[in-house]
């Protein structure tokens, strides 16, 4: 009883007077200091450990959100080396393009004119847009500055561009539609159609149009002005990619040093600076440094790759809630914004397989603008291999004002894929067999599949994995309102 009484009284002193028995002793050290080696430094070798770590992630980081830049610097580099540098060179693809040409997600079914302009060698250009256009002018980070053509300005009757440099204090004279990027390099990119002859797509006629184009110095006296240049870029082997080596990170300083630095934002700066890439300054990694660039130059491609291989767990990719079928912007506008954020991670999926990105691929425009859905699994949800036999039917009135084509791509770069066969697509304008009700029914497969007509398969690569993509050019209301929807690709048992 004496004892408990004792017991009582010394509770009621620790209570009284706040002192903690042993037992109940308060953690002096915080959260972080728990955490972190009771408070004191790593060990010198997990420091350094560390810091490789640190710099590893930050070129990661530097790869993904770059990869617009250098998907652009590899188209120009490409051309350049194939057909040479200036304003007035404009190389085209006059027979179409083919799988010889490595370009991301390319189109054979429609004339590509590509070129790469310096505000900084030539001052303000002026571009004189022929009529039916449908193209783009990008800075080099692909943020567009107008589209051309029936979404332009121009809407169409072609019209007179005034590209100004980023730093440009001169006289604006009125008269032109007039712009101004963010970086001195431009990339000017027109498609012009082709109209359909007894044997398909006929090119001639769109080359004779866009040779029209017209590209020359705002101030250049006439008698000074270079001749256009418009090399054919069909049948050549061009590698128009973004490098999968050490060069991407030596581009891209080159890169950096060129440009302005309001180019760039001050994060993005500051991601670059901690990898050594700071514009004006040397560029010198270690080598532990270089083999940690090596590394992620490796990497980040391939965390992109499963980025997109894997669902979206927002679904907001999907382009119909019964189909495969994906939208490559998930809903996002060409800026890459979702309602409250930007969207890095469908971002780094686009570039690393396409290019081109602009508000007429975005926003729903009735009868002039083009969609394109994507799949890379077949109806049943395994992805698509290039050793399997599949169906793709699309049903009859496919709403496409101008037209449609199906076209095969590599997963990992959108890349065509190399057969036996020119093309790996089909279009509206091919004389493909068409079913009573006015449907058509395409085939994939590295052989024919039987039964299948010649003028219907699109031949694939045994082993290889590919995606297949539907283009409409001219979408029409069904296609927005969904009354007009493509089936899902169906494996040949």
């Amino acid at each position: 009883m004496k004892q408990t009484k004792l017991v009582a009284i010394f509770v009621c002193a620790v209570l009284f007077l706040g002192i903690a028995p042993p037992t109940m002793a308060q953690e002096t050290r915080s959260p972080l200091v728990r955490q972190m080696y009771d408070g004191n430094w790593p060990s010198e070798e997990e420091g350094q450990e560390l810091r490789d770590e640190f710099y590893y992630n930050m070129a990661i980081q530097a790869y993904m959100t770059m990869l617009p830049a250098l998907n652009t610097i590899g188209l120009r580099d490409g051309s350049e080396k194939a057909f040479g540098a200036g304003y007035n060179v404009l190389p085209m693809w006059k027979d179409r393009m083919d799988a010889k040409a490595w370009v991301p997600t390319p189109n054979a079914d429609i004339m590509y004119s590509m070129s790469y302009l310096d505000l900084k060698k030539t001052g303000p250009l002026v571009v004189a847009a022929p009529p039916g256009v449908i193209g783009m002018f990008t800075d080099f980070f692909q943020r567009t500055l107008v589209d051309v053509g029936s979404a332009g300005p121009d809407r169409g009757r072609g019209g007179l561009y005034l590209l100004l440099p980023p730093d440009y204090q001169g006289h604006v004279p009125p008269g032109y539609f007039t712009f101004t990027p963010s970086t001195y390099n431009v990339f000017l990119f027109f498609r012009t159609v082709m109209p359909g002859g007894e044997n398909g797509l006929d090119p001639a006629p769109a080359v004779k149009a866009a040779e029209q184009t017209r590209v020359y110095p705002l101030w250049e006296e006439e008698k000074n002005i270079k001749p256009m240049e418009f090399p054919n870029a069909s049948g050549k082997r061009i590698n128009m990619m973004y490098p999968t080596d050490y060069a991407y990170w030596t581009k891209l300083k080159a890169f950096v040093d060129y440009e302005p630095v309001e180019a760039i934002t001050p994060e993005l700066r500051g991601v670059l600076a901690a990898i050594g890439i700071i514009k004006g300054q040397p560029f010198a990694p270690t080598d532990g440094q270089k083999k940690l660039l090596d590394k992620a130059v490796l990497r980040a491609p391939k965390m992109i790759l499963a980025s997109r291989m894997l669902n979206r767990p927002d679904k907001r990719d999907l382009y119909y809630k019964d189909r495969q079928w994906l939208r490559v912007w998930a809903a996002a506008t060409a800026e890459w914004m979702q309602e409250n954020y930007l969207d890095v991670t469908q971002r780094n999926a686009f570039y690393q397989i396409g290019y081109s990105n602009a508000p007429a691929m975005v926003m729903r425009t009735i009868n002039q603008g083009s969609k394109y859905p994507i799949t890379v699994k077949d109806a049943d949800g395994n992805f698509l291999s290039g050793s399997n036999n599949y169906k793709l039917h699309l049903p009859a009135g496919i709403p496409a004002r101008l037209f449609w084509a199906v076209t095969l791509y590599n997963i990992t770069d959108g890349t065509m894929p190399e057969t036996s066969q020119r093309f790996p697509g089909l279009n509206g304008f091919d004389n493909t067999v068409k079913n009573k009700d006015g449907s058509i029914d395409l085939y994939f497969g590295p052989t024919k599949p039987a039964g299948a007509p010649d003028t219907n398969w699109i031949q694939t690569i045994d082993g290889r994995s590919f995606i297949a993509a539907i283009r409409i050019y001219g979408s029409a209301v069904e296609f927005f309102d969904q009354t007009w929807k493509p089936d899902d690709v169906v494996k040949i048992k």
